[in-house]
């Protein structure tokens, strides 16, 4: 089995940056799982909640006014160009400002101890575990943990742009390395599942400056959110890993489900994913 690695750059002046040519590291595999089922309609709805996600940071950080608040203007526009429902967006605000969801976690243990912290939005934390032990408990070989496991993971700001430039190009983690050290990443990797994405890993606190600044500069964001990241990554056999994209499957049914974090290495496709 292949370890976790990356290919780390030599020491550069302002900061030292790691970069990767794939992603060889066990965090959030929910969006790419949940595009593998579904074909069209689940890529848009893929689509449509990760915008939704990021409707809900700008607002935190900017409110409720169109006018007022770029980036939940440029959020708008970019529902329009991209053919989504325009009626989603505007009932999410309503939501969000009259009734915003909690945001709940749960923690479980899989097999050969590995760990899934599941977040989750609604209004009953009770009722949604009753929704998740539900749809898991045919699948078997996991359980909820007693204590956290919080402390396993460490929080790092995700944000993701297209590799496809405006004029047909692909960009390659060279291309932006001193872009990123400019904005305080502490990594840039190419994503391994299709080629067409970069990752910039920083601080929580710095992503909205992050994604702002990519923005500015003609990057196409496609994801920027904090995600879960393991502290120590394990391995599981192959019969572990087909339980574990089951697990993955079966949490599909639960609406209220938004991320799912774990702490296996996927470097070698023996996670769920083939991932948000």
């Amino acid at each position: 089995m292949l370890s976790l690695g990356r290919l780390v750059a030599a020491p550069l002046s302002r900061r030292q940056l790691s970069l990767s040519a794939e992603l060889l590291k066990g965090h959030s595999k929910w969006q790419n799982i949940k595009a593998t089922k579904g074909k069209n309609d689940l890529l848009k709805s893929q689509k449509t909640n990760l915008l939704l996600r990021r409707v809900k940071t700008a607002v935190s950080t900017g409110g409720y006014d169109l006018k007022l608040n770029r980036k939940l203007a440029d959020l708008q526009l970019e529902f329009k160009s991209l053919g989504l429902s325009l009626d989603t967006f505007n009932n999410y605000l309503v939501k969000l400002k009259n009734k915003p969801d909690l945001t709940f976690h749960y923690d479980l243990i899989g097999p050969s101890g590995s760990f899934f912290i599941i977040e989750a939005e609604g209004e009953n934390k009770s009722k949604i575990q009753s929704q998740i032990a539900k749809s898991i408990k045919k699948i078997g070989g996991f359980r909820f943990a007693a204590d956290s496991l919080q402390n396993r993971f460490e929080a790092k700001g995700i944000v993701h742009i297209s590799a496809k430039t405006a004029d047909g190009k692909t960009l390659k983690v060279e291309d932006v390395e001193e872009l990123a050290i400019e904005l305080d990443c502490e990594e840039v990797t190419a994503l391994n599942d299709d080629g067409e994405k970069l990752e910039f890993t920083t601080e929580p606190n710095n992503v909205s400056k992050l994604e702002s600044e990519l923005a500015a500069k003609g990057y196409t964001i496609e994801l920027a959110e904090t995600q879960l990241i393991p502290l120590h990554a394990i391995t599981v056999s192959e019969a572990e890993s087909t339980l574990v994209e089951k697990f993955y499957e079966a949490l599909q049914d639960v609406e209220e489900v938004k991320q799912i974090f774990d702490n296996i290495d996927s470097s070698e496709g023996t996670a769920a994913a083939a991932t948000a």
